[in-house]
């Protein structure tokens, strides 16, 4: 089936292989279709690959009212149970890294490895307010998704991947989905997620941890990152020369060597 009922909410999944489970977190705005690069190498390392869809994204239901991120932590416990899933790896990229770090220290059960990649501990702060309100204003306005999909565009991946041809196909695929998207229920999540903090948490996570992180990232520079990795006990850091953003999708090659490295040891 590819979907499972939650808080009343219907949300999507997709899965893929069979072997140790790792499920795979996207970033705001966007939706599973982004992990496209990593689902058939970890197939072929003989994972089983789990991807779904956050609450108010791609083809999980709309939603009306502000969701956090524990909120859309619950969702992912609520997921593994409907698989029947003790336990998982768990790649979180930008949004989806602070879904695992909330997963990391409120259900630690759960989390086998953690990778977080391209993220940030803390939502907290006035500078991130002021971008989820404009978010939320974006996505409110007309075809708002489409317009934060293209503006978003060149912070998000580099400049040579834009240019290529798989930055093209990438480009009219997203550019689809945002148009499908529904901006309300993306306002509502850019809204619901202000206000966490597991900055000063951060040495509580006791899972194997990889921080991934971009050279050209104005998002989650690396800088962060190497703070992030400073705060997890044994955790290592590898930083993507030439990546920005949504280094799974413009670096994908280095991505995944770093990504399956860690998974195999």
């Amino acid at each position: 089936m590819a979907y499972y009922v939650h808080a009343q909410r219907r949300n999507y999944y997709v899965e893929f292989g069979a072997g140790r489970p790792v499920v795979l977190l996207h970033g705001i705005g966007n939706s599973g279709r982004a992990w496209c690069p990593q689902i058939a190498p970890l197939v072929a390392a003989g994972y089983r690959v789990i991807v779904p869809d956050h609450a108010g994204h791609g083809a999980s239901a709309r939603i009306s009212a502000p969701l956090g991120i524990a909120d859309l932590a619950r969702d992912v416990v609520a997921l593994l149970d409907h698989l029947d899933i003790e336990r998982a790896d768990f790649v979180g990229l930008s949004l989806g890294g602070l879904i695992a770090i909330e997963l990391a220290l409120g259900a630690s059960a759960r989390v086998g490895r953690l990778v977080l990649a391209h993220s940030f501990p803390s939502t907290a702060t006035d500078a991130f307010r002021a971008l989820a309100d404009q978010w939320a204003r974006t996505f409110r306005s007309e075809d708002g998704p489409v317009v934060r999909f293209e503006g978003a565009w060149p912070f998000n991946v580099s400049a040579a991947f834009r240019a290529s041809d798989e930055g093209m196909r990438t480009w009219q695929a997203w550019h689809a989905i945002a148009a499908m998207s529904d901006g309300a229920s993306l306002a509502w999540v850019a809204q619901g997620v202000v206000g966490y903090d597991a900055s000063a948490r951060l040495a509580e996570i006791a899972q194997p941890t990889l921080i991934v992180a971009g050279s050209e990232d104005r998002v989650s520079p690396p800088a962060l990152g190497q703070a992030m990795c400073a705060q997890i006990r044994g955790a290592r850091f590898v930083e993507i020369s030439g990546a920005a953003h949504i280094g799974n999708v413009d670096s994908a090659a280095a991505f995944n060597e770093a990504l399956m490295g860690f998974l195999a040891t």
